[in-house]
């Protein structure tokens, strides 16, 4: 069995991280993650994140590198209300367009509700500002807020 990757965004920008709340499927409804999709057979996860963004949000978006250490995941949620074992969850540090003028206090960029039905700018130090959130997702959350803190030149490139 192929292992199956699911690449998530850290979008940090003068400290409030961009989350998004899942809306399908089924079984992962409601809770809040790093916005984010599995990757396909032909794509590799920039290309996934990138698409993901343009249909999701209707905005570009552009992955500098990956951070963090993978982390498995117990199950991933398919469509088919079905769920997958044997998950990898790599998270990379993203822009979004710096000409983009987007109003954080909406959450824009907002979600055109096929994925996510809500996303939020969250302060780095109060990331329980929304919930419940999915488990590896906001751990991460946390070690990018700490990755971020710690990183002048991330600072400034945002």
């Amino acid at each position: 069995m192929t292992e199956l990757v699911v690449a998530g965004a850290a979008i940090v920008r003068d400290y409030h991280i961009f989350v998004a709340r899942r809306s399908r499927p089924q079984a992962v409804s409601g809770y809040w993650e790093l916005p984010g999709d599995q990757v396909g057979p032909d794509e590799d996860e920039q290309s996934a994140l990138q698409r993901e963004f343009t249909t999701e949000f209707s905005i570009s978006l552009r992955c500098v590198d990956r951070i963090l250490s993978d982390r498995k995941l117990q199950s991933w949620p398919t469509e088919d209300g079905e769920s997958t074992s044997d998950v990898t969850l790599r998270v990379w540090r993203c822009q979004l367009p710096s000409e983009a003028t987007l109003d954080t206090e909406l959450g824009e960029p907002r979600p055109n509700m096929y994925s996510y039905d809500e996303s939020r700018w969250l302060d780095i130090d109060d990331l329980d500002a929304v919930g419940p959130w999915r488990d590896a997702d906001r751990l991460m959350a946390d070690e990018i807020a700490d990755y971020y803190r710690n990183d002048d030149i991330w600072q400034m490139a945002d």
